[in-house]
């Protein structure tokens, strides 16, 4: 990797999807800055990179963090644990307050700092409960705080592609005005569907619960259907939407999905895996989710794994798990 290879600060870098994208970015070729509120244990990521400590605080500054920084991947959010819908848990003021308000003033600070790029992850919880397929055009509905949260970013950072960045402050937070505002600023937002792959620490790993209930005979799970994307493919489309003229990515937003998946699917590909017969859910209702429509990512060349990349990493999890459970079973 170059010295100059251009530089991205991932928020939320060490978080679930945070890590995957900046993995994929790492893997071709960019310098990765992660951001987040502890630093990562020593060998935790297998890809090069620095780290800088952040909080979303829309008291504080982000000069340091941002301090010759080319472009931005904003995937920070705080949140209850394991809850994005209703991860405002009983602090509804100070969830807005920190992925609100203080994402606003970094996107500001980050524009104002000389920042080329900027993406915003973004949610299909923007649309709410509206009937698909869902695509770009639609005017969202979002009716969860987690959707009214993440749109309102979109449309801040929307008019930062617009207009000097102290204009859009939020209240009460100091306005980021620098002596000569900077050109060239394009943010786009992704608006990504829920996200699988394997992260580190392994426990974190989406459907690990799941293979090792199988293991340990425990499984008890409800019918379900659900739209994923594997956090590859994330990291795929922030990286053309990176180097995508600016005009695709200036105030633009995109839809980020591949997959409809049930719970049955997830069991049985598990089950065939880790060689455990047994029973499966009910298959659940496919028409009662809203398929997001990802034409736009598409035409600018996004091609995810689908059905081989979810294969492909069950059958990863699935070794680990076995793994797991022969070194638990082994005698000396």
């Amino acid at each position: 990797m170059s010295d100059k290879s251009p530089l991205v600060l991932v928020t939320g870098g060490t978080g679930y999807v945070g890590q995957l994208i900046a993995g994929y970015l790492a893997g071709h070729g960019l310098r990765i800055r992660l951001a987040s509120r502890t630093r990562p244990p020593e060998g935790r990521f297998s890809f090069p990179f620095e780290w800088v400590p952040f909080a979303l605080d829309p008291q504080r500054e982000f000069g340091n963090a941002l301090a010759d920084v080319d472009h931005v991947v904003h995937a920070a959010f705080r949140h209850v644990a394991g809850r994005y819908r209703g991860g405002e848990g009983d602090d509804v003021e100070g969830f807005y307050r920190a992925n609100r308000d203080a994402s606003l003033r970094f996107l500001a600070e980050a524009k104002a700092s000389g920042v080329k790029r900027a993406i915003f992850l973004s949610s299909r919880a923007v649309y709410g409960s509206l009937e698909g397929p869902l695509d770009e055009t639609m005017v969202p509905e979002p009716d969860t705080h987690y959707g009214h949260v993440k749109l309102a970013v979109e449309r801040g950072l929307r008019k930062l592609c617009l207009a000097p960045p102290e204009a859009f402050a939020p209240p009460a937070v100091p306005a980021v005005t620098p002596a000569t505002p900077p050109m060239g600023f394009a943010g786009a937002s992704l608006r990504v569907t829920g996200v699988y792959g394997l992260v580190e620490p392994v426990e974190r790993t989406k459907w690990m619960s799941i293979a090792r209930q199988i293991l340990d005979g425990t499984l008890e799970i409800a019918p379900r259907v659900a739209t994923e994307v594997h956090g590859e493919d994330v990291g795929q489309a922030v990286a053309i939407l990176l180097g995508a003229p600016a005009e695709m990515a200036a105030g633009q937003v995109y839809n980020c999905s591949d997959l409809l998946l049930s719970n049955r699917e997830i069991v049985a590909a598990l089950r065939e895996a880790l060689a455990r017969p047994g029973s499966l859910p009910e298959r659940g209702d496919e028409r009662s989710v809203a398929i997001m429509c990802c034409d736009r990512l598409r035409r600018l060349g996004w091609q995810p794994g689908g059905r081989t990349q979810f294969a492909g990493t069950i059958d990863v999890l699935a070794g680990v798990c076995g793994a797991e459970a022969n070194e638990h079973t082994s005698f000396p």
